[in-house]
């Protein structure tokens, strides 16, 4: 079965009202979830637990990272279409500035 990355960004902004914007991609088999939280800091630990769950229980694949990010970071193009490869490669590159990140590995 083929997942589409828009039906699960979907589902990850439905879990929570402060996520403002989100994007996946995958590395090396994981499913690398983006969440941009539009919040304070403290909540970024209650957005993995979210997340996670609402991908496996909603798509039945797990995510092996989240990283939670400042509003802003994922890449929109003139077009309005989330830029999910220049997003892998930040992340690649260690240069997301993550507020936290998680790996379930």
């Amino acid at each position: 079965m083929r997942y589409h990355p828009i039906d699960i960004e979907n589902s990850v902004m439905r879990c929570h009202k402060k996520i403002a914007e989100c994007a996946v991609f995958t590395w090396t088999n994981l499913l690398v979830v983006v969440v941009e939280l539009d919040g304070s800091e403290s909540e970024a630990l209650d957005l993995v637990a979210l997340v996670t769950s609402a991908v496996l229980e909603e798509h039945h694949l797990v995510v092996g990272v989240v990283v939670v990010v400042d509003p802003g970071v994922v890449p929109i193009n003139s077009r309005g279409e989330k830029q999910r490869m220049h997003l892998r490669d930040g992340f690649l590159a260690d240069q997301l500035d993550p507020i936290y990140v998680a790996y379930n590995m």
